[in-house]
């Protein structure tokens, strides 16, 4: 016999090729099939595995910041208990420290995997309030810091929260700063009356009402009397409804008698 036609041939190989693709295609399924739950099985592996390390318990707390001891606590305490959520984030953590009146700022990280670093800022102190406890400039009362701050105005207030007592000092001490005058005592008598304590260690009584009009009187009389013999003056007495009456240093020069002073005082 002799060879077959080309046309036939050719027929021949494409009935060989398309029975080879039919038998590999059943394996090229199958490796696919692995291939694709074997990528599954690593990815669900991967997600359990970054779940477990995202909420791994954390066994230490550090913290940073110029903290007293009080308040160092404080915050160990607001981690502590914002930790007790079933799902806290670092951001949870520092706004329950920024919730505490005397912190300003806050900031949380983790340190794998186990470690939260801590950092705060505490709000500026303005002033002493009473004997234990200082004010921020907002008028939170805060703990003494250690060791305890000096050159700063003792504030107290018996019907004023710190708060108010804080709003009083700063009208207060700008009137005074204008003309040069320190305010370094303000407290708050037990009738709401208001006294003041001046860099020059006189007193001003002021009382409770018209604390503005009452202070701005005393700076008239301060400006047209008083400025060249301010340590010379023990006391300014505000509360009437005009003028304001001078009591003298007992070795103090004393020029004119107390009513002398008011009268003179009164008749600007």
């Amino acid at each position: 016999m002799g060879r077959p036609a080309p046309s036939t041939r050719r027929r021949a190989a494409t009935r060989r090729r398309s029975r080879n693709r039919r038998r590999q295609a059943p394996r090229a399924t199958w490796r696919s099939a692995v291939l694709v739950t074997l990528l599954v099985v690593a990815a669900f592996c991967l997600a359990g595995l970054t779940w477990r390390v995202l909420h791994a318990p954390v066994e230490a707390v550090r913290i940073a910041g110029d903290l007293t001891r009080v308040e160092h606590e404080e915050v160990r305490a607001a981690v502590v208990a914002t930790l007790q959520s079933a799902m806290t984030s670092v951001s949870d953590i520092a706004a329950a420290i920024e919730n505490l009146d005397w912190a300003r700022d806050a900031s949380v990280r983790r340190v794998w995997p186990q470690t939260l670093q801590v950092w705060v800022e505490r709000a500026a102190i303005t002033a002493r309030w009473g004997e234990d406890h200082y004010l921020t400039t907002g008028g939170d009362v805060v703990a003494a810091p250690e060791p305890p701050l000096e050159a700063l105005p003792n504030l107290s207030g018996t019907l004023s929260s710190g708060a108010e007592t804080m709003r009083v000092y700063e009208m207060l001490s700008d009137r005074l700063a204008a003309h040069g005058i320190g305010l370094t005592s303000l407290e708050e008598t037990d009738l709401g009356g208001w006294r003041l304590t001046l860099d020059t260690g006189a007193t001003v009584l002021l009382g409770a009402e018209d604390l503005a009009g009452r202070i701005d009187r005393v700076l008239i009389v301060y400006e047209d009397a008083l400025r060249d013999r301010t340590h010379e003056v023990a006391r300014l007495d505000a509360r009437y409804g005009s003028g304001v009456a001078v009591r003298w240093r007992p070795d103090g020069e004393r020029p004119m008698a107390g009513d002398e002073a008011l009268a003179k005082v009164a008749g600007k």
